[in-house]
């Protein structure tokens, strides 16, 4: 599902462009039904001009409330800062995104927090910046510009066990589209080059793409044609 929005470029931040103008402004209770009969609502409320705070409420049978998080961002950092519910899988157990600060480009940092349906609580997902988040073939890809011309990509198996928050440093693979070399045909397609890379040690190591899925996504951001880096053959690379 192509909702949102690869690595956070702080160097695009520019919160201070906005400093003077923001203040908290109260947001309505969004509500909204997950498939296990359990209810998000979520609420933006200001204790000050200066500081926004998020009320997430997790309500389970009869109405009690099973869990509740407050999150607060300053107005000054984070100018654009808000929260609202999605169902980014489309498992129909709803997500809570929490976007930050926003630079001069696409990117905006955010923290996703799902419903742990075993134990009713809110688990803190994902922390990151990116342009958008898709879920594909099992993997959660997160996408965002990082030059005029190459987006960047991390990608976590689902499946894999480890801690959360998932973020950058714990992704599985990453991937890199360039497009500042590309050539382009009469009709504007251009082959921008697709690499997909995963650490070894200290080092990066070219792979193939985990999925067709995957590829096809990724490869082509600037159109049909791309060329793609193959994978290292050296004895001992994953």
């Amino acid at each position: 599902m192509k909702r949102f929005v690869a690595t956070l470029f702080l160097a695009l931040f520019a919160p201070s462009a906005w400093a003077q103008e923001a203040v908290c402004e109260p947001v309505e209770p969004a509500r909204v039904e997950n498939r296990d009969g359990s209810v998000l609502t979520v609420r933006t409320e200001c204790p000050s001009p200066a500081r926004r705070r998020h009320i997430v409420e997790l309500a389970c049978d009869a109405g009690r409330t099973c869990d509740r998080l407050e999150i607060d961002q300053e107005t000054t950092y984070t100018p654009m800062g808000n929260a609202s519910l999605v169902d980014l899988d489309g498992d129909g157990l709803h997500e809570i995104e929490i976007l930050g600060a926003c630079g001069a480009g696409p990117n905006c940092e955010g923290d996703v927090y799902r419903v742990d349906p075993a134990t009713r609580t809110l688990q803190h997902f994902f922390s990151g910046g990116y342009y958008e988040l898709q879920f594909i073939d099992g993997w959660l890809v997160q996408a965002g510009r990082s030059s005029c011309c190459s987006w960047n990509y991390l990608m976590w198996k689902l499946d894999a066990v480890r801690s959360l928050p998932l973020g950058d440093g714990n992704q599985d693979l990453r991937a890199q589209v360039d497009g500042s070399g590309a050539t382009y045909d009469e009709d504007g397609r251009g082959d921008a080059q697709c690499t997909f890379l995963q650490e070894s040690g200290d080092n990066r190591v070219v792979v193939a793409p985990p999925s067709p899925g995957l590829e096809d996504m990724i490869c082509r951001h600037y159109g049909e044609a791309y060329r793609l880096t193959p994978p290292d053959t050296t004895p001992g690379a994953p």
